[in-house]
């Protein structure tokens, strides 16, 4: 059993690590970065007498922040909870961020604080860096799962045996997902050049075409809020009324009677 729960983390903590140092490394690549890093330099340069002798390694900037998000990946892998995770997502969505900016046809950014967007990575990697956020943000989201049924099911006395088959069963079905997850974001990438040109000529006799494509996209994302919204309430709402219906056990009466 200690052996398939190592397993286990040892698969969390090599996806954590992984998406962390590939989102850093894009990060550091991106025209947001290159146009943020001279004044941040030029900050910490003017703190140089709180600084002491750190202003020296002033110069390995890129490293010393690549080793500061490797710790904190490492420190939300430690809690191995949702809350832990969610923090390692954000952190790396945070770091992909300009990546994604420096490719769009709608950089608003750079409507806030002009610069030239000039990645030095290709559109590829951008793409594969953005894969390997998704399959490690499903891959831990379902390894917290299965850790938590570990620990019910040995709550409840489960054998060992019975425990290592679910767990086999368990990272072979996640082992299916990522593979389709990763093969429809693929399908999807290598589509879309065509989608689009064959859809260019049907929006082009549209009247006011970014107008009406706007409000029908605004439409579908507030109906897709309500429904998500009134399904979770759908949820919630019967465990409470079941919570409320079920009466509290009463405890058992002594008998008293004597023969």
């Amino acid at each position: 059993m200690r052996a398939t729960e190592t397993y286990i983390r040892t698969t969390e903590l090599a996806l954590a690590l992984a998406s962390t140092y590939m989102t850093a490394v894009t990060l550091f690549q991106t025209s947001l970065y290159a146009k943020f890093k001279p004044l941040l330099l030029r900050i910490l340069s003017y703190m140089e007498p709180l600084l002491g002798g750190l202003s020296n390694y002033l110069s390995y900037f890129d490293l010393s922040l690549l080793v500061l998000v490797i710790v904190l990946s490492l420190l939300f892998w430690r809690r191995g909870d949702e809350a832990g995770f969610g923090r390692l997502f954000s952190l790396n969505m945070l770091m992909y961020f300009p990546s994604v900016i420096d490719f769009s046809m709608f950089n608003w950014v750079n409507l806030i604080l002009l610069y030239d967007p000039a990645p030095r990575v290709s559109h590829l990697w951008v793409f594969g860096v953005g894969v390997l956020l998704q399959v490690t943000y499903i891959a831990l989201r379902y390894t917290v799962r299965f850790r938590r049924l570990r620990e019910e099911l040995i709550g409840r006395g489960a054998e060992v045996e019975d425990l290592d088959n679910v767990s086999k069963g368990q990272m072979a079905y996640l082992a299916l997902l990522m593979a389709g997850t990763v093969a429809v974001l693929t399908v999807i990438y290598y589509a879309t050049p065509f989608v689009r040109d064959l859809l260019r000529f049907e929006v082009a006799e549209l009247p006011y075409p970014h107008i009406v494509i706007g409000v029908a996209c605004t439409i579908l994302i507030a109906v897709a809020t309500v429904i998500y919204l009134r399904g979770q309430s759908s949820k919630t709402q019967p465990a409470a009324e079941r919570e409320e219906e079920t009466p509290p056990l009463e405890p058992e009466q002594p008998d008293n009677q004597h023969e």
